[in-house]
């Protein structure tokens, strides 16, 4: 052989080597990433697995969270209703409050009133009754002056009457009757 065919046989020698080594290091490596490849299979697996349940958990937790939302909103919205009653109620009450204020004030103002005209009517009834006692005392007076007066009356009527009797008979006049016996007045 030649050497070139030497050199040559040596050289695919050494490539053959170089390529067996090559593969079972390629073999090797397929093989580890075989393996490599089941166990990303199985932690994906298990990465899935746990975004599923973690998923699940994360729905789960926003279901609560949104009926928990709903039921504060609920409650929120209960106490605002409350909330807003009860301010209706308290503006009623203070109306009516300041409303019965304002009557009080009227009747109070009234009573004083009241109050001025009775005192004002009881000092009138006095001072009426004062007078009203002067007036019977006066009129007691006067009437018993009139009594007084129509006794001295009949006394000088009785005095005249004899007078003129004893008069009459003295000059033996005839008595003269009225004219209003005679003949009727023109105003009957």
């Amino acid at each position: 052989m030649s050497t070139a065919g030497k050199v040559l046989t040596v050289l695919i020698l050494l490539v053959m080597v170089s390529w067996i080594v090559m593969m079972s290091g390629v073999s090797q490596l397929n093989a580890n990433y075989g393996q490599k490849i089941q166990r990303e299979q199985a932690e994906l697996e298990k990465v899935t697995a746990d975004a599923a349940k973690a998923n699940a958990d994360y729905l789960d937790v926003t279901e609560k969270a949104r009926l928990e939302q709903d039921l504060t909103e609920r409650e929120v919205r209960d106490k605002l209703a409350e909330i807003s009653r009860r301010e209706r109620r308290l503006s009623s009450t203070q109306e009516d409050l300041t409303r019965l204020k304002f009557q009080l004030a009227d009747c109070e103002i009234a009573a004083t009133k009241a109050k001025t005209n009775l005192d004002h009517r009881e000092a009138e009834k006095v001072k009426d009754e004062e007078l009203l006692a002067k007036k019977r005392d006066e009129i007691a007076k006067l009437q018993a002056l009139n009594a007084e007066y129509k006794t001295q009356l009949a006394q000088l009527q009785d005095d005249f009457k004899k007078l003129l009797a004893e008069n009459a008979a003295k000059i033996k006049v005839p008595v003269v009757r009225p004219a209003s016996t005679i003949r009727e007045s023109p105003s009957s």
